[in-house]
């Protein structure tokens, strides 16, 4: 009778476990090399999240409104572009000075008219009266930036403050248009696959290369900031 040598080798399901394996630690390796990477990702992720959810509540006000006051004046829309006073609104407490075509501006009292707030303070920083919105404000509160400090409630709310060296200041950004009632917001990535990957050249659509933009007209921001 003849015999047969039995043949040494991998199963399909060992060898599924075992790429599984090494699929794992390779992942273990990557994060283990650059959490900071990783981290800023993070935060990206949720700047593009959050300027989505402010971009849907804007454009849900300016649909259902007759007459939208994307700058909550008794003069509507006299800080936008084109208006007495142009002005650039953060959400940050730091005066680097506006940009230019924009003048700067400080409310001693903060920015009331804004019907929602930013976390963990009553006092808004984007001021278009999207609570007017029938059925009330989609939002339950305006997001900040994940690196930037929350305004205090007594402090001042400096409402045109941008960085004059790209990169400097993490922070969101909105300025509007009167003539044509349109609107920008901006906010600026930190990782390496969000500045690559998803606004890599200005691949959102608007001027500049070193901000993320969205809105109904990515030219109202300068160029550069």
């Amino acid at each position: 009778m003849e015999i047969f040598a039995r043949r040494s080798g991998f199963t399909l399901i060992e060898l599924i476990v075992t790429v599984g394996i090494v699929a794992v630690l390779i992942t273990i390796v990557t994060v283990s090399l650059n959490p900071a990477e990783q981290l800023a990702r993070a935060r990206d992720a949720k700047r593009t999240g959050d300027l989505a959810s402010l971009r849907k509540a804007l454009d849900l006000y300016m649909a259902q409104s007759t007459g939208a006051n994307l700058t909550g004046e008794t003069v509507a829309n006299d800080s936008c572009v084109g208006g007495s006073s142009p002005t650039l609104f953060s959400n940050t407490m730091k005066a680097l000075g506006p940009p230019s075509g924009f003048t700067a501006v400080t409310a001693s009292n903060g920015q009331t008219v804004a019907t929602s707030s930013p976390a963990s303070t009553t006092i808004s920083w984007l001021p278009a009266l999207i609570g007017s919105t029938p059925g009330g404000s989609p939002l339950t509160q305006l997001p900040l930036d994940p690196k930037s400090s929350p305004v205090a409630e007594s402090s001042p709310l400096v409402r045109t403050a941008f960085a004059t060296t790209p990169g400097y200041l993490y922070l969101y950004a909105y300025a509007c248009r009167k003539d044509s009632t349109t609107y920008e917001m901006t906010a600026r990535f930190e990782s390496d696959y969000y500045k690559d990957q998803i606004d890599a050249d200005g691949t959102d659509g608007g001027n500049s290369t070193s901000t993320y933009e969205v809105g109904t007209d990515l030219t109202i921001i300068p160029k550069g900031l």
